[in-house]
This record gives C-alpha cells, sequence and structure tokens, in this order.
C-alpha cells in the first residue's frame, strides 16, 4: 500500500522515503515501441523525404556560406594550411564527399552567386547536409518516447521539426548546422536511453557510449558544439548529485557512477576531438592562406617551407624583417594609405596574411649611412641598441606622433604612423630602442637575450621621443583601414601587448654565407601543434567582427525581427522571362512565439516547483506525468539557455541561424507541454496540437517560396511582411 501512495522515483527506506536512481518502470514501459510507432517514423521519414529533398538542386550557384565551405574543400584538395572558428569534423566530411562524387580541385568557390561546373557536385554536398536534417526528425521522435510523450505527442514534435522553415532552409545547402543538430540529438537520446537503463548493464554502457560518441561529433563540429558538452555536463553532474542520495547506491557504486561517467563524457569526446584535428593536419601538409598567426615552429612542420627553415638567425643591420606581434599574432604592416583621422600620415596596423610584401621591414641605425655599408657589412643588433625602421614598399620610416590614435583616443596613447623618406637624416621621433625581455622555448642558449635573433629574441620596441613603447591589440579599424588591427605607441602599456619578434630575416651577406647560424625549431609535436591551434581559433573567433548587412543580435532571435538574404536572382543578370527567385533564411513564426513563451511560462512553473520541492518534510504529491513533464522541461529549458544565453556575451557578428540549436529545444519543450495537457485534459491538449500544429503548417506553406526559391508575385511577397523589420526583397519576383 505504501508503494502506491510514494511518487514516481521513491523508494521506501527502514525510516523514510527517499529518492532513488533506478529507472522508473513506467517510463520504460511507455518508451517501448509498438507497431503504431513504426507506422509515425515510416510516415515521418516519407513526408521528411519530400520536405528536405524537394528541388535540392536549386539554385546550382554558390549560396551564402557555401562560399566559405566550398574553399575550405578547395584548399583540402590542395593540401593548404587554413584556419577555421570550428573545428574540422564536418568539413573533412564535405571534402570527403567531394572526392568520392568527382571534384577535381579547379573550382574555387570565390564569390557568392557563382554558377557551379559540371565538376562539382554540389547536389551531393547538399545532400549530406539534407540527410542530417532528415534522419533529425525521426531522432527527435524517439527521444520524446523515451521522455514519456505518446505517440501523439512524438509526432506532433517530430513534425515541427520536420516543417520548421529555418531548419528546413539551412538543410539545403552544405553548411555545419543540420550536423551539428543531428549529432546534439542523438548525443540528448543516448542520454535519455542511459537513463531509463539499469546502471552497469550492457545497454547502460551502450547508450552511455552512443552519447559519449555523438556528443564528441557535436563538439568536432561547429564550435557551439561545446555548448551542447556544457548541457550535457550539467545534467550528469544532476545526475551524479542524485545518485549520491540513493540508499541503494553504495559508496563504491558511486565512484563507479564517476569513471564510467568520465570515461564516456570526457575520455569519448576528447579522442574524437582529438582525431578529427589529427586528420586536419594530415589533410593539411602546404602552407596556405591561414598560416600567417601560426608560430615559426608550426609552419616549419610544413612540407614546402623551407624559407623558415634556411634564414639566418642572426638579426644585423641591413637585414630585411617580417615583425610579429607575440600576442595577437599578426605581422607589423604599412600601406600606401592614410589616416582619415590625426596626423593624416600613412597607417601602420596588424595584419595576418604572411607574404604581403607589406609587412618586411629594414634595419637601420639611428644615423643615417649608406646602402653599401648597410648590406655590404655584419653589424649585429644588440639588447638596448637604437633603431629605426623602413617601410620597403612605400620607402618610408616608422615614426610616432604624439597624436591621439583612431580607436585608443586616450591621452596616454600616441599614434604610429609611417612617414619621411630615406634620405633621412637623424630625428628622435623615428628611433626606436631595442629592449629584449625573454627568448623563446626552442632557444638553444642565452644569446636570444644579448643580441637580436630570429625567432628566438622576444623584443619592446621604446620609442625615444615620446617614451613610449609600440603596442598592438585585438581592436579593429575603421573600413578605411580595412578593418585591420590597430597599432599604437602607450606610456606603461600591459607588458603583453608590447611584446614582438622577428619571425622572417634576411641579409645579402648572411643569405651568401652558408656558414652563418641558421634558424633551429625543432620538432613540434602534435600535442603542441593542437593546443597552439586552439589558442589561434579562439582569437580567431574573438575577431571576427565587423558589420555585415543581414547580421542580428541575439535578443532579436525570438522575435523573428529579421532573416538573412542567401540567394537572389535580382543580385545577377537575368532574362527577361525568367521567373524571379530568392531564398531567405527565416524561421516559423508559429513555432519561434509558441516556443519562446513555452521557455518562458514553464520556466516561471519551474520556479514554483522547485520551491515546492525543496520542502524536507513533505513529499511530492504527483503523477508519472507530471514528474517526467517537469523533468523533461528542466533538461530542454537548460538546453534552450545554454544554447542560447552565451551569444550575448559576444561581440562577433552573428545571425539568425545561431539560434537554431536553441529553436530545437523550444520545439520539444512546447511538445512536452503538449503531452502534459493530454494527460491532465485531452481535449484541450488535442486542440492545442491542432491549433498549433495547424499554424506552424500554415507559416511553413505560406512562406515556403522563400525557402525553395519558387516564383512569387511581388504583391504576395509585400503582403507576407507581417513586421516590418522583415526585409526578404520583393523586387525580385515579377509584377
Amino acid at each position: 500500500m505504501s508503494e502506491v501512495k510514494l511518487p514516481p522515483g521513491y523508494h521506501q527506506g527502514i525510516a523514510r522515503p527517499y529518492y532513488t536512481s533506478s529507472p522508473i518502470p513506467a517510463v520504460v514501459g511507455r518508451a517501448v515501441l509498438g507497431n503504431i510507432d513504426r507506422f509515425c517514423l515510416f510516415s515521418l521519414l516519407a513526408v521528411g523525404v519530400l520536405v528536405r529533398l524537394y528541388k535540392l538542386p536549386y539554385p546550382s550557384e554558390v549560396v551564402f556560406d557555401e562560399v566559405n565551405f566550398g574553399s575550405y574543400i578547395h584548399e583540402y584538395f590542395h593540401g593548404r594550411f587554413f584556419i577555421d572558428v570550428h573545428p574540422p569534423l564536418i568539413k573533412l566530411l564535405y571534402y570527403w564527399c567531394a572526392i568520392l562524387f568527382g571534384y577535381d580541385g579547379e573550382f574555387e568557390f570565390s564569390h557568392v552567386d557563382e554558377k557551379y561546373d559540371q565538376n562539382v557536385p554540389y547536389v551531393a554536398l547538399r545532400l549530406v547536409s539534407a540527410t542530417c536534417g532528415l534522419v533529425t526528425i525521426p531522432v527527435t521522435y524517439l527521444i520524446l518516447r523515451h521522455n514519456y510523450c505518446g505517440p501523439v505527442s512524438a509526432l506532433f514534435g517530430s513534425f515541427l521539426v520536420l516543417i520548421e522553415n529555418s531548419m528546413v532552409t539551412q538543410s539545403r545547402f552544405f553548411f555545419l548546422d543540420s550536423p551539428l543538430i543531428l549529432f546534439t540529438a542523438v548525443t540528448m537520446l543516448g542520454f535519455s536511453m542511459a537513463r531509463n537503463s539499469t546502471a552497469f548493464s550492457g545497454r547502460w554502457h551502450a547508450n552511455w557510449l552512443l552519447t559519449g560518441v555523438f556528443l564528441g561529433l557535436a563538439c568536432s563540429s561547429k564550435s557551439s558544439g561545446l555548448l551542447t558538452y556544457g548541457w550535457i555536463g550539467i545534467l550528469a553532474f544532476l545526475q551524479l548529485w542524485t545518485v549520491l542520495g540513493d540508499l541503494e547506491v553504495s559508496d563504491f557504486g558511486w565512484w563507479k557512477h564517476l569513471v564510467a561517467r568520465i570515461v564516456y563524457l570526457v575520455g569519448v569526446p576528447f579522442t574524437i576531438y582529438l582525431a578529427a584535428f589529427s586528420l586536419h593536419f594530415h589533410a593539411l601538409p602546404n602552407v596556405g592562406p591561414g598560416a600567417g598567426p601560426m608560430t615559426p615552429q608550426f609552419k616549419a612542420t610544413f612540407k614546402d617551407y623551407d624559407t623558415i627553415r634556411k634564414e639566418p638567425v642572426e638579426v644585423v643591420y641591413g637585414s630585411t624583417v617580417t615583425l610579429k606581434h607575440n600576442e595577437v599574432g599578426k605581422y607589423l604592416h604599412s600601406h600606401p594609405f592614410n589616416y582619415k583621422t590625426g596626423s593624416k600620415e600613412q597607417q601602420v596596423t596588424l595584419y595576418s596574411y604572411h607574404t604581403d610584401y607589406n609587412n618586411e621591414w629594414e634595419i637601420h641605425p639611428k644615423t643615417k649611412r649608406t646602402d653599401m655599408r648597410l648590406f655590404d657589412q655584419v653589424n649585429p643588433i644588440k639588447n638596448g641598441d637604437v633603431v629605426r625602421l623602413f617601410h620597403k614598399a612605400t620607402g618610408k620610416f616608422l615614426h610616432v606622433n604624439n597624436v591621439r590614435p583612431p580607436i585608443t583616443e586616450k591621452d596616454y596613447a600616441n599614434e604610429v604612423s609611417c612617414n619621411g623618406t630615406r634620405d633621412l637624416l637623424g630625428d628622435i621621433n623615428y628611433e626606436f630602442k631595442i629592449h629584449i625581455l625573454d627568448k623563446k622555448p626552442h632557444s638553444k642558449n642565452n644569446l636570444p637575450n644579448i643580441k637580436l635573433r630570429a625567432t628566438e629574441s622576444v623584443f619592446q620596441l621604446f620609442h625615444q621621443g615620446t617614451r613610449c613603447s609600440l603596442v598592438a591589440h585585438q581592436g579593429k579599424l575603421p573600413g578605411w583601414a580595412f578593418g585591420q588591427n590597430e597599432v599604437l605607441c602607450i606610456n606603461q602599456p600591459t607588458i603583453p601587448n608590447t611584446l614582438w619578434y622577428v619571425e622572417y630575416n634576411s641579409h645579402p651577406m648572411l643569405d651568401k654565407d652558408q656558414s652563418s647560424e641558421r634558424v633551429n625549431l625543432g620538432g613540434l609535436t602534435f600535442w603542441k601543434k593542437f593546443v597552439e591551434y586552439q589558442k589561434v581559433m579562439w582569437m580567431f573567433n574573438k575577431g571576427m567582427g565587423g558589420s555585415h548587412e543581414y547580421g542580428s543580435r541575439p535578443e532579436a532571435w525570438p522575435f523573428l525581427i529579421r532573416g538573412t538574404n542567401y540567394y537572389s536572382t535580382d543580385a545577377r543578370v537575368k532574362t527577361a522571362d525568367e521567373p524571379g527567385s530568392h531564398i531567405y533564411y527565416f524561421g516559423n513564426l508559429a513555432i519561434y512565439y509558441f516556443g519562446v513563451m513555452a521557455i518562458l511560462f514553464i520556466g516561471l512553473k519551474q520556479v514554483f516547483y522547485l520551491i515546492n520541492h525543496l520542502n524536507p518534510f513533505m513529499l511530492p504529491n504527483e503523477t508519472t506525468n507530471v514528474s517526467m513533464f517537469y523533468q523533461a522541461t528542466m533538461e530542454t529549458i537548460l538546453g534552450y539557455v545554454v544554447h542560447y544565453q552565451p551569444y550575448f556575451m559576444m561581440e562577433r557578428e552573428l545571425f539568425l541561424h545561431h539560434y537554431l540549436p536553441a529553436i530545437y529545444f523550444c520545439i520539444l519543450t512546447v511538445t512536452y507541454f503538449v503531452e502534459y495537457q493530454i494527460s491532465k485534459r485531452k481535449l484541450f491538449g488535442y486542440i492545442l496540437v491542432g491549433v498549433i500544429g495547424g499554424l506552424s503548417l500554415g507559416c511553413f506553406v505560406y512562406f515556403s517560396p522563400l525557402i525553395y526559391g519558387t516564383d512569387w508575385s511581388r504583391e504576395a511577397c509585400r503582403e507576407a511582411k507581417w513586421i516590418g523589420s522583415w526585409d526578404f526583397d520583393c523586387r525580385t519576383y515579377k509584377k
């Protein structure tokens, strides 16, 4: 009798009832699939094939981010190193698919709207993404069934995923998001099945392994996969806390639970993550456009980059050098364009492309010498020497002005520019004192602390005229300076921003003298390459500023304030009788608004539910339906917050598609709410299914021309602008 009165998940102890971590029999039993489930899964797949694969070859031009991921395929084909803010797994998958279906490496994906040629298997590439989107639909059904949803609710939730406009649009092109959503969904499915399995059984281990594998795939596909990792990590911690209070689990048993989760949720994902980068490095053995920010030791591992291994290590007067910032990883750079503010003299910036001639500087003494004396003699540069830096491309010297720089308009900051000519006589405003502070780890002795040595000495440049140090930082200059990093001179700056080293070094006398010492960078293990690449990825992500025409901020995403233009025939020349076509990344209005309302309403209910359950003297009086509703929605609301809130802290350019994982959690939350209503008020629950499903289907059909690029009238397009900020271009269509 007492067992009947106990809430779901509770067992009767000697003195009191206690909560157990064992699977709830009613939940396990309801997750068993029957014939109706098989029919639902088959129906979802059949309709999903029609919805997700319809007009997949259209358009036959490069669409939006296909220009980026296509260019990565091109670099993989030629083995040229590049850097992206995202891990490489899906990019590698697209590359292997392209090779399998006959890509010949000629098409360069140079710009959006470029016409694909016959040697680019773009349909096969899009099919990879579309298949991931298609498989996500039945996976969603299984997730819902393993979280105490009946077939009707599970079918309803999966149907919302099937027709959600932004998910359909994103799955039609070879982007990263559809594979990421699939990996996140399977991770969630594995976690749910593991929770419903008997601890340490074969099925339990298999489900945790499934969770760990797909968690690793998610983390290896896109940087936002780390948010999924954080979400699962929080849930795993809460599980361990529950197990800790389970009187049926011994102390040793709890440690077994902990070790198992470390193996499956740390060891397995991290192994997959490392393997993805190992494949990435192996596929890119040659130097490429992304090599600039990497250290000389990293560059020395490229097969075709002998320059750095053959250069002289000793830096002397007359040497041509590139100066690399030790913290930002970019090169001191100038070009024949002037500042729009301050002195209006020639700009000095940081630039990441390592082979640009505008990165090269000659080191001159503070007193003027003839070229013959500079290039026919070998005079080492020592710690404490005062030098001038001559910009070879423009014939001007590095200079500091006592005016405020463009971004850092502070009294202690001075503008850095280029001015003067090669005939310039001694002037203290063109003089910099070399102050060597440290040496690189690969240095063999203490010489780098005494004399300036390429790739080894880490130094400051102290301006003699204004008594400030040359610094650089992550801040970007405006468009008139091409968005390059600001260089300035500051009194008493933070030391890391003042540190430089010589990467490239050349001098006529030393280049010809084969007996002169050469740079010795040693080897670089995979682990060191991996760590360095992670740091550069992080810096690259932080530096993705700028402004995009269709960029948006997170606060606008739940309300669909605006979308993103992916493709428009108006952007190219078309024949007079050609119908207009426009593909606009845009969410399903009904699903977005019902989703955010569900998150807010159920989130508030969760607060009161938690407060009620904090009472240690009262057992919760609830059914399995209620218990599972609050458990499932706690997980999905947490998933929504974890996949959405971090974007508010990002300063980089963002787009509506960054909200895609969060909207997936919205759909699950809405579905759990519908199941909860069906269990309590069946008629009302079914009405909700009809209303939400009908409105969602209506939004999908009504805005389908923006998904598939089908013909539309200009008048219908204008009428579809229900919110004034929606900016899809109706001029694309005929009148």
